[in-house]
């Protein structure tokens, strides 16, 4: 079971009054996840194609009073802003500085926003892939290292490996590990290279990732992938081993069913939501065991944002007295069928506290090494979110020893925990030093 969080997020819907502050982000953001900066002293790849079409990219882990050059190199021009931002990204803060191709600045919040256009006049332009990279130019931001990582070992999906299952979604998805050499200098992070043909990387590279990264792509059916992961540290990256694996053949002969038995009820008014966070279940009824759901949910009509689901899995941050309209697709391996549009009204007013709903709590709150469970009953799963309602971990209740977790080697912020005992569950917010 996972939990994930509807956000309503002003950062993507703000425009820049102010020539040469350009703040607009029509273009979306790229790359999809938060870039994790390393302070090694060197330049570090934020993407190696960003477009200079309005993107903003969300960066993480700068050190506040470190001086870094931000870069971007195309075939004809990009122009950079550098703005403030919550530990959350959830709003764009006091721009720091822009200007055109490179610019450089010392930091004030651990994480920044950077937006791409094409001048200072806030144009933009639909392609033009754009190398783009992060320097701390600190005297702090020195390597100790003396030579680039030993390769990794051990991939799964592993080298010539068949029928590899492809997890069917609103984006077809793998999930990809290796273990670090164990010898040599460590790396800092990999880059993951994906393709087709044998050189492995014609689909594209994800950088500053970790083993057991979930690659959304559009996985097919019965095709061989090529893939390696590049060790990197700050002398630079050493070039991995090329693996390869074959993807299971689709054994279904139609798309599925269309779904039906929807819980909210179409139509249904003064449904109950679960404060604080604004918690509503989701289910319908369940289609052939292979199948897949992509649920759709929006205040119009059709619904605008799209999450993979499981039945009965919650959703968090709707609000009180809202039409919300909704819609089940169902996917399998052959295609996808998509279901009516339901609508449901929220209450008027957050129902019962945390407390009263389910007899759990965590200490301590914030957190540094460990959290403890208090709770009169048995836990049978635990799973943890980022704040973007991304899955981080998932414990079951075997896992859990003396109603303790480990979360020291966690990323400082905040996390959303939903604690789950038979048909009870919770979700309790909580911040990791």
């Amino acid at each position: 079971m996972k939990k994930i969080t509807l956000l309503f997020l002003t950062l993507f819907a703000t425009t820049s009054l102010i020539y040469g502050q350009c703040t607009t982000t029509t273009g979306g953001q790229w790359p999809n996840g938060v870039v994790t900066v390393l302070n090694t002293g060197g330049a570090e790849t934020i993407s190696t194609n960003n477009w200079p079409n309005a993107e903003i990219s969300l960066l993480e882990g700068l050190v506040v009073g470190n001086t870094y050059t931000i870069t971007g190199t195309n075939t004809t021009s990009v122009y950079i802003t550098v703005a403030e931002t919550t530990s959350t990204f959830s709003a764009i803060g006091t721009v720091i500085t822009h200007g055109a191709d490179s610019v450089s600045f010392t930091a004030t919040t651990p994480e920044i926003l950077v937006f791409w256009h094409l001048n200072a006049a806030c144009g933009t332009q639909n392609n033009d892939n754009t190398l783009t990279t992060i320097q701390c130019t600190s005297a702090s931001c020195t390597c100790t290292a003396g030579a680039t990582p030993d390769l990794a070992t051990t991939p799964i999906p592993a080298d010539t490996a068949v029928d590899v299952d492809i997890t069917y979604g609103e984006t077809n998805s793998i999930a990809f590990e290796w273990t670090d050499a164990g010898t040599g200098d460590a790396p800092d992070a990999y880059n993951l290279n994906l393709g087709v043909t044998p050189a492995g990387n014609d689909i594209g590279s994800l950088t500053n990732v970790s083993s057991g990264v979930n690659v959304l792509y559009g996985f097919q059916p019965n095709t061989t992938y090529y893939w390696s992961v590049d060790p990197v540290n700050c002398v630079g990256s050493s070039t991995g081993t090329v693996w390869s694996f074959t993807t299971t053949a689709c054994t279904a002969t139609a798309a599925p069913a269309v779904v039906g038995g929807p819980s909210p009820a179409d139509g249904a008014s003064a449904v109950t939501i679960y404060g604080p966070d604004g918690l509503v279940n989701f289910s319908w009824a369940a289609g052939a065991p292979e199948d897949n759901y992509v649920l759709n949910i929006g205040t119009a009509n059709p619904p605008d944002q799209s999450f993979d689901f499981e039945i009965g899995d919650p959703l968090t941050g709707l609000q009180v007295n809202t039409t919300y309209f909704w819609s089940i697709d169902a996917v399998n391996c052959f295609g996808v069928t998509e279901g009516p549009v339901w609508s449901f009204t929220t209450d008027s007013s957050l129902s019962i506290t945390d407390e009263q709903l389910v007899p759990f709590s965590i200490y301590p709150n914030p957190a540094n090494d460990k959290l403890n469970i208090k709770t009169t009953l048995e836990i049978d799963n635990v799973t943890i979110f980022n704040i973007l309602g991304q899955e981080v971990a998932n414990y079951d209740g075997s896992e859990i020893i003396e109603s303790s977790i480990n979360i020291s080697e966690y990323k400082s912020g905040l996390y959303l925990v939903q604690i789950t005992s038979g048909d009870k569950t919770e979700i309790i917010k909580v911040t990791k030093n």
